[in-house]
């Protein structure tokens, strides 16, 4: 499950397979590969099996043909991995929290995540989340939207045969659908910094309420 969800294009994979909508990717694992995408611009571009937005940055939007291979080479050199390349979707920007496994899992909250006028541009990046007092707001979202998120969330969740807790990212396109677009099978736990703590804390989830709530799914899973 962990390698399969870690791998951003497998899990994209799976989840598309599903029936889960998530936009169009390809895997660049050589130089070789670039001249081969043909997705439709803008793309964003991030390694392939990192957390906490490494190697996201505000190059990673791509508006053209000729700004790809020199951003794809960058990732490649830098983080020693292939390169997930997929169509940027323009709009609205959500992570949903997940406690449970299978059946029993539920989306607990959904907060979408707002840039400040401080924050680095065009996207969640390394620098946004490690600086996220000053750079990023978080707001709780209800509605369609959160109904929306929560489904696609779950429908994800369960084909990636996740457990106990994480948090599904998702985005807006330009027509306001929802799409997935990863999933943190191992989210972090920080009270105050990590996006799972703070979603609970928002919907009245205290953290040792989160932290007991995550022993009770596995010892239920393990049969205990």
């Amino acid at each position: 499950m962990l390698g399969v969800s870690l791998h951003k294009g497998l899990a994209k994979r799976v989840v598309r397979d599903a029936g889960v909508r998530t936009p169009d990717f390809a895997v660049i694992e050589s130089v070789s590969d670039i001249e081969k995408v043909t997705l439709s611009y803008p793309l964003f571009a991030k390694p392939l099996a990192e957390g906490t937005g490494k190697g996201v940055t505000p190059r990673s939007r791509i508006s053209g043909p000729d700004e790809l291979p020199g951003v794809c080479q960058r990732l490649l050199v830098e983080h020693r991995q292939p390169v997930l390349v997929e169509e940027y979707l323009p709009g609205r920007e959500f992570t949903t929290g997940i406690l449970g496994t299978g059946a029993e899992a539920e989306a607990v909250g959904t907060m979408e995540v707002v840039m400040r006028e401080t924050a680095e541009p065009n996207a969640y990046t390394y620098i946004n989340k490690e600086d996220c007092d000053e750079r990023v707001l978080y707001e709780i979202v209800g509605g369609k939207e959160a109904r929306s998120c929560a489904e696609i969330s779950l429908r994800a969740w369960r084909a990636l045969g996740c457990r106990d807790s994480g948090r599904v990212d998702l985005r807006m396109d330009s027509r306001g659908r929802v799409s997935f677009i990863e999933v943190n099978p191992l989210a972090g736990l920080h009270p105050k910094h990590s996006d799972l703590p703070i979603v609970c804390s928002k919907v009245g989830i205290s953290f040792p309420e989160l932290i007991h709530r995550i022993m009770m799914s596995a010892r239920s899973r393990c049969g205990r």
